[in-house]
C-alpha cells in the first residue's frame, strides 16, 4: 500500500474517532451540566429560604436525645499497623458512650487480632469476630460474619443495636457522628455521611485526586442524587443503617446482608435498598472549630475558627499504582458487576444508575480524546513546516463538528472550574488551583484503572472465581493532623462544668486581644486548675490522662528506672494485661509509645498528666522505693473513709500539695476542712 494511502487512512481514522468522541463528551457534559444546574439551584434556594426551611441541628439537640445502643462493623485484614490505633482513637473521640465497635478479624491473621485485642483492654467495648475461614476473603464476606457475631452478642447481652454504623481500619470519625446517628434514627432509615481524604503535600498528585473527587461528589453529586432518586449508595464508611433496614436487609437476602460475589458490596447495599420504603439521607452537617495555621508570610501560628463538615475521614494511596489497583476494584464493582443490580421502576434512580455506569466509557475516552490532540497538533505543525503539505483537518471550521467540539471544550473548562471551587470549600484555595493539574493525572489513573478492571471481570467470568479482597497499604496521621478534627476545648470545657459561659469568654476576649493558648489563659485566671486543664485536653486529643497516685503499684517502679522517668518525664501507674500504663507529661516532646515500648521491651500506652504530678510522683514514689503506706494509715484515704472531708476538698488538697510539697493536714486546715484540733487529734490517735 502507498504511503499516501496509509496516511489518507490513518487521517479517516482519527476523523471519525474525533467525531465519536465529540459525541461522548457532548452527552457526558450536558449530564454532567445538569447535575450542577441542580446543584445551584438548591443552593439559591437555601440561600433565600434558610431561615423558613433549613435549620441546621444544635449541640442541644442532639443531646437531649437518651443514647439508644449503636454497632460499629469493622471489618479488618492485614491491619496490624494501624488497627489499635483506629479503635483506641474511634472509642476515644466519640462524644457518645452506648455503642460497641464489632472488628472482624482472620485466624491467619493473628497480628491484627493481637492490637485489636491490647485495644480491647483498654476500651471493653470492642468485641473481636474471627471469620471461620482464612483471609483474606472479601471485605462482604467479613462484613456477613461481623453480622452474625452481632447478632449472637445480642442474644448473650439481652441487648438490641438500633443503628449500625460500617467504618474501615484506616477512618477517623467525627467526634458527633454517632450523635447524630441517634438523634436521626430511627425516623432515617438509611444515612451517608461524607467522606474527605486527610490532606497531604501539594506536590503529592496521586492522593491528591481523592481530595478533588470526593469534594466535588460529595458535595454536589451526592445532594443531587438524594434529591432526584429514591436511594443512595453506600461510601462503606460513615454509613449508618437502622435496626429496620438490617432487618429488612437480612430478611432479604437470607441473612447474607453483603453481596460476596461484588468488590463493591457497600455500593450495591445503597441500590438494593431503593426497593424498600423509608426515608435515606446525605447528611451535611457543619461545625464550627479551632484551628492553628501559619500566616502566608509570617510563618507564626495563630489560632482560627474554621467552619468544617462532619465527615469520616482517611488517607488514600499516594502512587500510581496502588492508586490504580483502589480505583480498578470500585470500576469493576460499579461499572462492571454494579449490572447485575439491573435497573430499577424509578427514572430518577436509573438516571444515577446510568452516571455511574458510563465512566466505564467516558474513562477510557479521554485519553483517546489526548491522543487525537496530539495527532491534531502534529498535522497543524508538520502543515506550518512543510510548505508543499496538503493533510486537511480533522473537521474544518464551517463544519458542525467543529462548532459542537467548541462546546464541548466550554464545558471542560466549567467541569475544572467547578472542581476548583468544590476543593477549595473543602480544603484551601491552593488546594483549589492544584485541582487543575492533578485533572490531568485522574485521567491517566482512571483509564489504566479501566482497563485493569475490564481485565479482571473478563478473567472472574472465564474462571468463575470471585476477586478477591484486593485492598491497599493504609496509613495513619500524626497526632499534629489528628488535632484538626477535635472538639473544641471550650465546649469541653462547658460540657464538664469546669467553666461558665461568662468565665470562658472572659478568657477568649484575653486571646482576641493578646493571643495565646486557650487553656493557659484559664489557668492563668485561676478558673481552672492545670489538672482539669489536661483532661480536657487528653479528651479533645483523643487520649486518656490521669491523676498520679505516687503510692499505689510500688512493684511497677522496677520496670522503669528513676533516670528513665526523668529523662523521658514518664511515671509507671498501672499494668493492664501485658501493657504498662506510663503517665506522661502533656505538652512535651517526648518519647513515642513505639520508643519506649523498644526501651522497656513491653507494650506501653501513655496517659497524659501534669508536669505537677510527675514532679511530685517521682519525688515521692522513687524516694519510697518498694514501700508505700497502707491505704489504711494515709490521712486522706482516713479522712474520706470517715466522711470528714469530701472528695473535691480531698482533690483540691492534694493538688495543692503537689505544688507547694507541704502536709496535706496543714493544706487543709489552711482551707478550712480540718481544724488544728481535730488534724492534732488525727495525728495521734491510732490509725
Amino acid at each position: 500500500m502507498e504511503a499516501f494511502d496509509i496516511g489518507y487512512a490513518v487521517w479517516v481514522f482519527f476523523r471519525i474517532l474525533f467525531i465519536s468522541l465529540v459525541i461522548v463528551f457532548l452527552i457526558s457534559g450536558l449530564d454532567d451540566l445538569f447535575i450542577d444546574l441542580v446543584h445551584y439551584a438548591r443552593l439559591i434556594f437555601r440561600k433565600l429560604f434558610r431561615r423558613k426551611y433549613v435549620k441546621p441541628l444544635t449541640r442541644d439537640q442532639l443531646a437531649s436525645i437518651p443514647e439508644k445502643p449503636i454497632a460499629i462493623m469493622i471489618p479488618a485484614w492485614d491491619e496490624s499497623a494501624i488497627i489499635r490505633r483506629m479503635l483506641l482513637n474511634t472509642a476515644g473521640v466519640l462524644n457518645y458512650t452506648n455503642f460497641h465497635i464489632f472488628i472482624g478479624t482472620y485466624p491467619n491473621d493473628e497480628a491484627t487480632a493481637l492490637e485489636a485485642e491490647r485495644a480491647r483492654e483498654i476500651f471493653p467495648n470492642i468485641e473481636l469476630i474471627t471469620t471461620p475461614a482464612d483471609g483474606p476473603t472479601n471485605k462482604a464476606d467479613c462484613l456477613n460474619w461481623i453480622y452474625q457475631g452481632i447478632r449472637i452478642f445480642e442474644k448473650e447481652h439481652r441487648i438490641q443495636f438500633e443503628a449500625f454504623v460500617m467504618h474501615d481500619a484506616e477512618d477517623i470519625v467525627h467526634p458527633l457522628w454517632l450523635r447524630l446517628v441517634n438523634y436521626l434514627m430511627p425516623r432515617i432509615d438509611f444515612i451517608q455521611l461524607p467522606v474527605f481524604p486527610l490532606e497531604s503535600p501539594w506536590y503529592q498528585l496521586v492522593s491528591g485526586i481523592y481530595r478533588d473527587e470526593f469534594a466535588e461528589n460529595h458535595t454536589k453529586d451526592m445532594r443531587a442524587r438524594e434529591l432526584l432518586a429514591d436511594s443512595l449508595p453506600s461510601a462503606g464508611v460513615g454509613t449508618a443503617l437502622s435496626r429496620r433496614t438490617i432487618e429488612w436487609l437480612a430478611h432479604e437476602r437470607k441473612n447474607q446482608i453483603f453481596d460476596i460475589q461484588s468488590l463493591t458490596e457497600d455500593y450495591l447495599l445503597g441500590i438494593l435498598l431503593n426497593k424498600m420504603p423509608g426515608k435515606k439521607i446525605f447528611l451535611q452537617q457543619w461545625v464550627t472549630h479551632k484551628q492553628t495555621k501559619r500566616g502566608w508570610f509570617s510563618r507564626k501560628e495563630k489560632e482560627v475558627s474554621a467552619r468544617l463538615p462532619v465527615a469520616t475521614r482517611e488517607y488514600f494511596p499516594d502512587s500510581f499504582v496502588s492508586a490504580v489497583r483502589q480505583k480498578s476494584r470500585w470500576i469493576l464493582g460499579i461499572s462492571l458487576q454494579g449490572w447485575s443490580a439491573g435497573w430499577t421502576r424509578s427514572l430518577g434512580a436509573n438516571y444515577f444508575l446510568y452516571r455511574d455506569r458510563k465512566a466505564l466509557v467516558a474513562n477510557l475516552a479521554v485519553v483517546l480524546g489526548y491522543v487525537v490532540v496530539l495527532y491534531w497538533a502534529g498535522i497543524f505543525l508538520y502543515n506550518r513546516w512543510n510548505v508543499d503539505a496538503e493533510i486537511p483537518h480533522l473537521v474544518e471550521v464551517n463544519e458542525p463538528w467543529f462548532k459542537l467540539a467548541v462546546i464541548v471544550m466550554a464545558m471542560f473548562t466549567w467541569r475544572i472550574a467547578n472542581r476548583v471551587a468544590s476543593t477549595t470549600r473543602i480544603y484551601n484555595p491552593l488546594e483549589g488551583l492544584m485541582a487543575i493539574p492533578r485533572l490531568f493525572v485522574a485521567n491517566f489513573i482512571n483509564f489504566c484503572a479501566t482497563v485493569m478492571a475490564i481485565k479482571r471481570f473478563i478473567v472472574s467470568n472465564i474462571t468463575g472465581e470471585v476477586p478477591a479482597w484486593g485492598k491497599t497499604e493504609h496509613a495513619w496521621p500524626s497526632e499534629e493532623q489528628m488535632r484538626k478534627y477535635h472538639r473544641k476545648l471550650g465546649d469541653l470545657l462547658m460540657e464538664r462544668r469546669l467553666v461558665t459561659a461568662s468565665q470562658l469568654e472572659d478568657a477568649l476576649q484575653i486571646q482576641r486581644e493578646k493571643g495565646g493558648k486557650l487553656g493557659e489563659i484559664l489557668v492563668g485566671l485561676g478558673v481552672l486548675w492545670e489538672e482539669d486543664l489536661i483532661h480536657a485536653i487528653a479528651a479533645q486529643d483523643n487520649r486518656k490522662s490521669v491523676e498520679i497516685d505516687p503510692y499505689a503499684r510500688p512493684e511497677l517502679r522496677s520496670l522503669v528506672s528513676r533516670e528513665v522517668a526523668e529523662s523521658k518525664r514518664v511515671y509507671p501507674v498501672d499494668m493492664q494485661g501485658d501493657t504498662l500504663v506510663l503517665a506522661k507529661e502533656a505538652g512535651v516532646n517526648g518519647p513515642s509509645e513505639q520508643e519506649m515500648e523498644a526501651q522497656l521491651g513491653k507494650p506501653v500506652v501513655f496517659r497524659l498528666t501534669s508536669k505537677a504530678d510527675i514532679d511530685f510522683a517521682i519525688q515521692r514514689g522513687y524516694e519510697l522505693r518498694d514501700q508505700a503506706p497502707s491505704p489504711e494509715s494515709r490521712l486522706g484515704q482516713r479522712l474520706l473513709r470517715d466522711g470528714a472531708v469530701t472528695q473535691e476538698s480531698l482533690t483540691e488538697a492534694l493538688r495543692r500539695q503537689k505544688r507547694s510539697n507541704r502536709r496535706l493536714g496543714d493544706i487543709l486546715v489552711e482551707m478550712d476542712v480540718l481544724s488544728a484540733e481535730q488534724l492534732e487529734r488525727l495525728l495521734t490517735e491510732p490509725k
